[in-house]
Parts: structure tokens; C-alpha cells; sequence
């Protein structure tokens, strides 16, 4: 039984890795959640050990002024960054005396990796023997697990111990794992992969939850050889951390590529149920109804499309953060595998970065091969709508204009009219004197001089014919002389 099982000298310690920038909203600009990290570690793993110095974490930070947060305290340095006054070293924390009179010491380090935070909180026992079972009390409540620390990257238990009472090192692991998470994990947390560093078997357990800051990432090194501490110097751990962070990134940003993905596809999907209205616009006869239509449909595609790009171009910036951070998580392996021993076998590491270099980094190039055919398909559809939209908009606009020119043309006869009435009016009143001075013979007599009235009128119609036209050939010519 795992009760009977026991183990010396075990530590556990948490690299959690959250992000202090936020690229979408421009270059070195601090998340909104940047303080989170440091608020959880204090306000709740400080709380459940019971350490003053832990409480008051944020008091010894310098991205903290006056207990509120202040990033500018950093300074600009893009290098790793040391977070702990007054020189950035670690902070030991005063030993925990628990109920058996047992004590616990721990200590954390607090750095700033680039665009990440991340720490080494490590609770630990010396000179001691533990039951298996009793692990718990380095995870209290589940204060360690990702539901407590909540980083927005994923974080990594690290369980040191000396095996004293097992049966085999793979069973002791098994049975470590499930003391230490208890029931606070809500999905299981199952093993992966075992190798050897140092010359002691290594072992990786992981949760399969689709959200990276949900899994719950464990190793567990048992030690078999009395060279492993004295090997695992302050160099290691600094590599291992730039390994685990690099390895934190690529996962988190491998889930956000396919979320990204789903969502381009529901574009894509959108926008297909788009071209069969085109077909059904194009029949439209009525020329205004169907301007407007093609209008609100290029709008309403066009606003599709630059979500769709703004997805693709995401998925770009994605695969270009896993080729940096697999380009990292290779120095670190390098460097500690500069490190190992005789007989180590980190093979489980490599595996993870030919995962990164291959499946993952082919499937981001295949979905961007499918997206972005379907990104040309719909941008020659677009052509094709704004197309349509200007040659209506000149056949509407030219329909208009024919329209105006008649009513013009039916407005300029109507004046015509009016104007040859009221003419004909006036020349009618001015001669109409004429009749009461000399009476109309209604018998025609050609032998009789023309009478006035009917003289008046011809003599108005002929002057004023003649007056136009010579109106008309003094405006022919000034146009000749003067075309503009």
C-alpha cells in the first residue's frame, strides 16, 4: 500500500510562467492580468504554509511601489531580470513547524524571463523520512496546482526524493503523483515518458486538459545516485527553467493556434453561405434593389474578411513564437545535456522538441495552406462584388442621367411653350387696337391693301424670326472663338 511507501528528503518545486506582455495590444505592453502571478502566490500559497514572507511578496518586488502594481520598477533591460530586492536573490523563508514538530523550509526566486514571469517557489525537508501519503503537506488545499496559481502560460512541479521504502521507482512515481495532487486536479494526471538525469531515473507526468493553463505538468526525480544533487548546480537550474518556460510557451501557443484555427473555419463557413446570395442578386431586375443588395453584401464580406485575416495573420505570429521558443528549448537541452553524466538518457526532452519542430509546426503550415486558399477564393469574390457594384453604379448613374437630359428636354419645350403662348399673346394685345380702327373684310379682296392687324402680326413674326436667328449666329460664333 502507498501508506507503507516511503521516501527521504523530498522537495517540491513550482515554475509557474505568465505572461507580463501582451502583444496585441503593442510592443512591451503589460497585460492586464501581468500581477496575477504574484498576487495568487502570496494570497493563497502564503496563506495555506502560513509564511510571513510569502504574505508580503509583493513588499520585496520592484515591480511593486506602495503595494500596488508598478512594471515601470523593472527598467527597460530585456535580459533576464532579477524581481527580488534588494539584489535580486533568493528569499529564504523561516522554517514551518508542522503538527509532528516536523520542520519545512522553502525559499523562492523571482525573475523575469524576457516577456514572462516565472519563479522557483520550492518547499523542502531535510534530514527526514516521509510516508508517501504524507506528501500532501507540500500541497496543501492544492494550493500548487494550476486552478491556484492560475498562469496564463502553464506551469511545472518539480518532486525531488530519495527513495527509502518502494517497490520499483516507476510505482514509488505513480504513487508520489497521486498523494501529492490528491482529488484537486480535475482531470487526471497520467504519465508520460521517464528518462535519467544525473544518474537518477526522471519520470513526466501530464494532464490532457485542452486549456495549457489548466494542465497540470509533473516531474518526478527519484534519486539513485549520490553524485545527482552535487551535479545539479545553480547553472542547471537556470537552464532547466529557460527549458521549461520555452516548453510552457510552445504549448500554450500550439492550443491557441488551433482555437484560432476553429475560428477561421467558422469564417470560412460564413462566408461560403455568402456566394449563393451573389447568384441570387445577380438575377435581381430591378437596378436600385439590386445596387443596395450587392452593397450590404460586400459590407457584410468585407467585415468577415478582415476578421478572417486578422486569424491568419495570427496564426503567422504563432508559428514564428514556436520556432523561436523550440529554437531556445533546444539551447537549454543543449547546455544540459553539457551537464549529464554517464548513462543519462534525456530522450523524453528531445522528443517534446521534435514534436514542436515537426507535428506541430507542419500542421500550422497546412491549416495557413488551407486558409489561405480560401483567403484568395473570397478575396476574388470580393473583386467580383465591388466589380458588379461599380459597373451598376455607372449603368444607374448613366439611367439617371438620361432621365434628367428628358426631363430637361420636356421642361425646355414646356418653357418654349410658354413662352411662344405668352409672345404670341402680347403681339396679339398690342395689334388688337387695330381692328377697332379699321374693320376686318371677311371677304378676301386682293385689290385692297393688307389690313393693319394681320400686317402687324407678320411683320412681328418676321422680325422676331429674323432676331433669333441672327442671335442664334452671333452665339454660333462666339462659341467658335471661344470654345471653353
Amino acid at each position: 500500500m502507498s501508506q507503507e511507501w516511503q521516501i527521504k528528503n523530498p522537495s517540491i518545486s513550482l515554475y509557474p510562467f505568465h505572461l507580463r506582455d501582451d502583444r496585441d495590444k503593442g510592443y512591451k505592453q503589460v497585460a492586464e492580468n501581468a500581477r496575477c502571478l504574484w498576487d495568487n502566490l502570496a494570497d493563497n500559497v502564503g496563506k495555506e504554509f502560513n509564511i510571513n514572507e510569502l504574505n508580503s511578496l509583493r513588499d520585496k518586488l520592484i515591480c511593486y511601489k506602495n503595494g500596488a502594481y508598478y512594471p515601470e520598477g523593472e527598467g527597460e533591460n530585456l535580459t533576464p531580470v532579477k524581481l527580488l530586492r534588494p539584489d535580486g536573490k533568493t528569499l529564504n523563508f523561516q522554517p514551518i513547524t508542522q503538527p509532528d514538530n516536523q520542520k519545512l523550509d522553502g525559499f523562492i526566486y523571482a525573475l523575469r524571463l524576457q516577456d514572462t514571469y516565472t519563479a522557483d517557489l520550492t518547499f523542502y525537508y531535510k534530514n527526514i523520512t516521509i510516508n508517501v501519503a504524507d506528501l500532501t503537506r507540500l500541497n496543501p488545499q492544492g494550493c500548487l496546482l494550476p486552478n491556484a496559481i492560475q498562469p496564463s502560460l502553464g506551469q511545472t512541479l518539480l518532486l525531488y526524493a530519495a527513495p527509502a521504502v518502494y517497490n520499483t521507482y516507476r510505482k514509488l512515481a505513480d504513487e508520489s503523483v497521486k498523494a501529492f495532487v490528491q482529488d484537486k486536479q480535475p482531470a487526471s494526471v497520467d504519465f508520460r515518458a521517464e528518462g535519467k538525469l544525473f544518474g537518477s531515473p526522471i519520470f513526466e507526468y501530464d494532464s490532457r486538459e485542452d486549456d495549457a493553463r489548466q494542465r497540470c505538468h509533473i516531474l518526478v526525480w527519484l534519486q539513485d545516485n549520490p553524485q545527482t544533487l552535487k551535479s545539479a548546480t545553480p547553472a542547471f537550474y537556470s537552464y532547466l527553467m529557460n527549458l521549461l518556460c520555452s516548453r510552457a510557451k510552445i504549448v500554450f501557443v500550439y492550443g491557441e493556434v488551433r482555437k484560432k484555427y476553429r475560428q477561421a473555419q467558422q469564417i470560412v463557413g460564413e462566408l461560403e453561405k455568402k456566394l449563393p446570395e451573389l447568384r441570387a442578386i445577380e438575377s435581381e431586375q430591378n437596378r436600385q434593389v439590386k445596387l443596395q443588395k450587392l452593397k450590404e453584401l460586400l459590407a457584410e464580406v468585407h467585415t468577415k474578411m478582415w476578421d478572417f485575416a486578422q486569424q491568419v495573420r495570427y496564426l503567422q505570429e504563432d508559428r514564428n513564437t514556436i520556432d523561436t521558443n523550440a529554437e531556445n528549448y533546444a539551447e537549454a537541452l543543449t547546455r544540459i545535456r553539457g551537464l549529464c553524466i554517464s548513462g543519462d538518457n534525456l530522450d523524453f526532452w528531445q522528443r517534446f522538441l521534435d514534436l514542436a519542430e515537426d507535428k506541430y509546426r507542419r500542421q500550422i503550415e497546412i491549416d495557413l495552406n488551407y486558409l489561405i486558399a480560401s483567403q484568395n477564393l473570397f478575396q476574388q469574390s470580393i473583386s467580383t462584388v465591388r466589380g458588379m457594384v461599380e459597373i451598376e453604379q455607372v449603368d444607374l448613374d448613366r439611367e439617371q442621367e438620361d432621365r434628367e437630359k428628358k426631363r430637361d428636354r420636356q421642361l425646355e419645350n414646356i418653357i418654349f411653350f410658354v413662352g411662344t403662348a405668352i409672345g404670341g399673346g402680347q403681339i396679339f394685345s398690342a395689334a388688337y387696337p387695330l381692328i377697332k380702327d379699321t374693320r376686318i373684310q371677311w371677304q378676301p379682296d386682293f385689290s385692297l391693301p393688307l389690313h393693319p392687324f394681320a400686317a402687324t402680326i407678320i411683320w412681328s413674326l418676321l422680325f422676331g424670326l429674323g432676331f433669333g436667328l441672327l442671335t442664334l449666329g452671333i452665339v454660333v460664333c462666339v462659341r467658335k472663338i471661344f470654345p471653353r
